[in-house]
């Protein structure tokens, strides 16, 4: 992969990457070290409110460790994205990042949810 030299000087976008990193960090080791199997084999994916009552959908652990896999990949293609972009538009690589930011913090924020309410 050809990175274009002034991709990580740029200061906006070493900053998001970094941004991103701590969000990954903070993110999957959420996930890997709160979530705990000898609480209860199954666990809480989903809330759909319906008629019947049942709101809560269950399902495996490995639902809750997709969320730290899901993180791992959208930071590694965001920066891998933005480097290729960067060489043409600044702009798209900016949004690109910014984005997967957004996308890390709502991926946080519902794992962490979804295992407080384990």
């Amino acid at each position: 992969m050809d990175v274009p030299k002034k991709f990580l000087h740029d200061r906006l976008v070493l900053a998001l990457v970094t941004v991103l990193a701590v969000l990954l960090v903070v993110g999957v080791s959420l996930v890997l070290l709160r979530f705990d199997l000898s609480k209860n084999p199954t666990t809480i994916v989903a809330y759909r409110p319906n008629i019947s009552g049942s709101s809560y959908q269950s399902g495996k652990p490995v639902d809750i460790y997709s969320f730290a896999a899901f993180m791992v990949v959208t930071a590694t293609s965001a920066v891998i994205l933005g480097a290729k972009v960067y060489g043409v538009r600044r702009s798209i690589t900016i949004f690109i990042l910014g984005s997967s930011v957004f996308l890390l913090i709502m991926a946080t924020i519902v794992s962490y949810a979804l295992i407080s309410l384990q």
